[in-house]
């Protein structure tokens, strides 16, 4: 658990709602848990998660593609009713990036108007696959799991993209392997690419105080001058792929629109360029 939630709890000074987010779904979930644990036991109440009828963890049916509108208006329903112990009620909802739009929106004023004995917890592994008016109303708190990342090159990755959107798409053939390789493991590796135009963005902005290794950082300042416009596209096309594959989409089909598209993206540098 972060030192930022250690002093929230210690001084239960508490958010009414957080976003958990790390690329590891179960680790989400179990920080989640852990963190409900704390909060409880600071408040005097040690039983059980499981047997606590004042915790409830929010998730789809397994028959559905998103978090059912039915589901949340229980929710919203159950916020209305005082807790139990009379003190705290926490609900997780898990892996949120399944709330349909209709639910999300069902949540935002739930979320502007609940009751100080309410905390609600979305895990996710990606925040920004949630509406920005829920993640403008949450306390992000990002987690690095100890399983994330671990499958991927993120180097040879930063290598390839910056290659391709400066406008060397060989560079897809050439490391088509590489790829390929990645399948098993996709929603990894389209959370290091997302990670990396998130990168970008920050050394936008900050220039030199990116925390990144030496060649990292030169594969990020190859394509700097990439169009803020461009970044944002991009981004968003990470999130529609990543929501793509949990209807099965084809990963190699995903990947090569992927790559054509931030091809033609790069083609904005050279347009930036021609504007100096």
């Amino acid at each position: 658990m972060t030192e930022i939630l250690k002093n929230q709890i210690e001084n239960v000074k508490l958010s009414n709602a957080y976003i958990f987010e790390s690329r590891n779904s179960t680790y989400n979930l179990e920080k989640a848990l852990e963190f409900s644990t704390h909060v409880f036991n600071k408040y005097g109440i040690d039983t059980k998660l499981e047997e606590n009828s004042d915790f409830e963890i929010i998730e789809k049916d397994e028959k559905e593609k998103n978090i059912s509108i039915k589901t949340i208006r229980y929710l919203i329903k159950d916020m209305y009713l005082r807790p139990t112990n009379g003190k705290i009620k926490i609900y997780v909802i898990k892996d949120s990036e399944n709330l349909s739009i209709e639910s999300s929106n069902a949540l935002l004023k739930s979320i502007e108007e609940a009751k100080s004995y309410i905390i609600l917890i979305f895990t996710t592994n990606n925040a920004h696959s949630l509406l920005k008016t829920i993640r403008s109303r949450c306390q992000i708190i990002n987690f690095k799991s100890q399983v994330e990342n671990e499958f991927v090159d993120k180097e040879k990755l930063s290598y390839v993209l910056s290659e391709i959107i400066s406008g060397n798409f060989s560079f897809y053939y050439k490391n088509k392997d590489f790829f390929a390789k990645a399948k098993d493991y996709k929603e990894e590796l389209f959370g290091e690419i997302l990670n990396f135009f998130n990168n970008l963005v920050k050394l936008k902005y900050y220039k030199n105080n990116l925390n990144e290794n030496q060649k990292i950082l030169f594969y990020l300042r190859k394509i700097e001058k990439l169009p803020f416009d461009s970044i944002d596209r991009i981004i968003k096309k990470i999130e529609q792929i990543t929501k793509g594959f949990k209807n099965n989409a084809n990963f190699d089909m995903s990947v090569e629109n992927f790559l054509i598209f931030i091809y033609r993206e790069g083609k904005s540098i050279e347009g930036s360029r021609g504007k100096l």
